[in-house]
């Protein structure tokens, strides 16, 4: 944009005085801020600069504090979790060893039933060998009984008397027939 242009700029050419006194104005508006408002604005910019730098102090103080309070979270929540895994482990381990108490008392009751049971099967064998014995008898005797019932009549017994002592003469045994014969006679 060039000065003629402007449209007021024809005005100050046409008016030097006025040209002067604009330039002495703003000359004499420079002075007086820097020699009056300079200091007055100097000392609010130094209040401010005192006002931020307290305060960036105190967010360093305050940042500085939450990191101290962040490391003493960190070392605390380091600890309970060192604690938690102590705990955890020591759980296991007595877990492990009532596990191992349980198993040996397990192995343990096992033993003692399988003893109990052989020897109830040897008692069980004892009593089934001693009832097979006495069934034995029991038929024995029973064709014990039969045999003598079967061979109780008369005619079967003069039978084995005749064949005993036919045997008997043939063998020698003369008088033991003769006492037979009268016995048998006799009856």
């Amino acid at each position: 944009m060039l000065l003629a242009e402007v449209h007021y700029f024809p005005f100050y050419i046409e008016h030097p005085k006025a040209l002067l006194a604009g330039l002495i104005g703003v000359a004499l508006i420079l002075f007086l801020f820097f020699r009056f408002g300079v200091p007055a604005f100097r000392g609010l910019l130094l209040d401010r600069e005192a006002r931020i730098a307290e305060a960036h102090n105190q967010v360093e103080r305050q940042l500085a504090d939450i990191q101290h309070l962040r490391n003493d979270y960190k070392s605390r929540i380091d600890r309970i979790e060192a604690e938690t895994r102590e705990r955890i482990d020591a759980a296991v381990r007595e877990a492990e060893a009532a596990r191992a108490e349980i198993i040996a008392e397990a192995h343990q009751m096992a033993a003692v039933i399988r003893q109990r049971g052989e020897e109830e099967i040897a008692r069980e064998h004892t009593r089934q060998r001693i009832l097979l014995r006495q069934q034995i008898v029991q038929q024995t005797l029973d064709a014990a009984e039969q045999a003598v019932r079967a061979y109780t009549h008369e005619g079967v017994q003069h039978q084995l008397i005749r064949d005993f002592i036919a045997r008997a003469g043939k063998e020698g045994v003369e008088p033991a027939a003769a006492i037979t014969r009268t016995t048998i006679g006799g009856a």
